[in-house]
């Protein structure tokens, strides 16, 4: 009973062996074919059309991993575009404001809050000196 077992053992280790990774890869291993005629593996179809075509036709332009990236094709903004550009900005945001006060959830958030706090500030005691 022994020896049957250590004989198995024996097997299993010869065919891990026998279907490394490297075996693993040709199409015409011994251990895929027994795998395809027990039914465990199959073959890969080629991919679709719409696979083929969605990918890009050249090897891709690879990102050097330790030089730093080009500089941008565009120059840095002088002073005057930068302050025009930031009061563009400001505009826009006092017009989001305007309009965030004036949305009645908004205001009636506020006017709660306001009151909260004067409610608060009624609530407490005036300091005492001892």
């Amino acid at each position: 009973m022994a020896r049957a077992g250590t004989m198995i053992r024996v097997l299993a280790v010869a065919a891990c062996g026998w279907g490394g990774a490297a075996s693993a890869q040709q199409a015409d291993s011994p251990l895929k074919s027994a795998a395809k005629i027990a039914g465990f593996a199959t073959d890969v179809g080629p991919p679709a059309d719409f696979v083929i075509q969605s990918r890009p036709q050249s090897d891709l332009d690879f990102i050097p991993v330790f030089q730093p990236p080009p500089e941008p094709p565009k120059p840095a903004l002088s002073d005057k575009d930068l302050k025009a550009v930031k009061g563009d900005l400001d505009s826009v945001g006092k017009a989001h404001d305007a309009i965030r006060s004036a949305f009645p959830p908004a205001a009636k958030a506020v006017a709660e809050q306001k009151a909260a706090e004067a409610k608060k500030a009624q609530a407490k005691p005036p300091a005492t000196n001892q």
